[in-house]
């Protein structure tokens, strides 16, 4: 009968085994390769860790409480990282020390995959197995955790605990056979191999924005909002407007979307005018971000998250008394420069 239990569930794998083993030909050295290597699980994988030996690989089990907090799973996983590298270190020797005996080469390093939740248990005591999707998602992490190194679940394991957070970085990857893209945390020989677009997904935040103008009666203006003083950014700053790209948008279509949602109104996005710019606060991911020439088309503007009077239209006249400091770092030099491009498109080039 099959008991449903949540575990930390850990998959590992020797890379390059088979290519190795197919060479040796004294058959008593694969059998000391696996009794040393089984006896490094053993001895860095103590109760409460089960584990299910795979020929030159391993399913481990460690079986956790139904309610865990958020502290538990950070220690729970902080063990399981240090009996990793403990295993690691122990197996490197173990693979230098054989190589000087048998006189052979052996250069093989492991791969291991991790995450958690509900699996279950057949059996019990020292004959007990464990099944279920999440085993099988685990596996997949092993497989992809090349040429070496650890892959990690983010949807299980969100925060990962110090000191080891500073070794790992974030990936999306497709995996065949799961549904929807798998957010993971890998070390660093994982995150540095070639991977094709098939088989990886990042997931950069990229910002859009776009400058308005008018031409009314031979004269022309510029909208532009005041950000809020409550802002984390540029708080009490002029803007133009924009904001994220959004999944499966383009440049241009991201740009209308946030004008028509945050000022209502319709703008014609001029693509080919456009200056690329960035958001580097030291304090959060580097963001890039692309500036289009965008031109009025319809309605009242108007927003909930500026300070009024604004959005606003702005003569040139207005918009050139207005202080360079008032204004996002290096915007206003680029709405000259976009109404410069405006004007000529217009067909009424700038005077003076």
């Amino acid at each position: 009968m099959a008991v449903g239990k949540k575990a930390l569930i850990a998959f590992v794998d020797i890379r390059g085994f088979t290519v190795w083993s197919e060479k040796v030909e004294n058959a008593d050295i694969l059998d000391d390769f696996i009794k040393g290597w089984y006896g490094i699980l053993g001895g860095n994988f103590p109760p409460p860790n089960r584990i299910k030996h795979l020929g030159d690989g391993a399913m481990i089990i460690r079986e956790m409480p139904e309610k865990t907090t958020a502290d538990l799973l950070k220690t729970i996983l902080a063990e399981t990282l240090e009996s990793i590298a403990r295993a690691g270190q122990a197996f490197g020797e173990f693979c230098k020390r054989l190589s000087e005996e048998e006189g052979t080469k052996i250069d093989l390093l492991l791969g291991w995959g991790l995450a958690k939740g509900p699996v279950k248990k057949i059996g019990a005591g020292g004959t007990a197995d464990y099944v279920g999707s999440n085993i099988n998602k685990c596996s997949r992490y092993c497989d992809i955790a090349r040429p070496f190194g650890i892959v990690i679940d983010a949807y299980d394991f969100q925060v990962l605990p110090e000191p080891f957070s500073a070794d790992f970085s974030m990936q999306t990857r497709f995996l065949k056979g799961i549904d929807g893209d798998c957010p993971v945390w890998v070390t660093k020989d994982i995150l540095e191999r070639f991977m094709p677009r098939e088989e990886i997904r990042e997931n950069p935040e990229v910002h859009v924005a776009g400058v308005c103008f008018r031409k009314d009666r031979g004269e022309f203006f510029v909208l532009l909002g005041l950000r809020s003083k409550h802002r984390r950014l540029f708080p009490s700053l002029y803007e133009g407007c924009g904001g994220q790209l959004a999944h499966n948008e383009l440049f241009h279509e991201g740009v209308m979307r946030h004008y028509e949602k945050e000022f209502h109104v319709k703008v014609k996005v001029h693509r080919e005018t456009f200056f690329l710019y960035e958001i580097d606060t030291n304090s959060a991911p580097k963001i890039p971000g692309i500036r289009f020439l965008c031109e009025y088309e319809s309605g009242d503007p108007r927003s909930e998250n500026h300070d009024p009077p604004t959005p606003k239209w702005f003569s040139e006249h207005e918009f050139s008394a207005l202080p360079e400091d008032r204004f996002i770092p290096g915007l206003k030099g680029e709405i000259a420069r976009f109404l410069d491009e405006y004007k000529s498109i217009s067909g009424t080039a700038r005077q003076g």
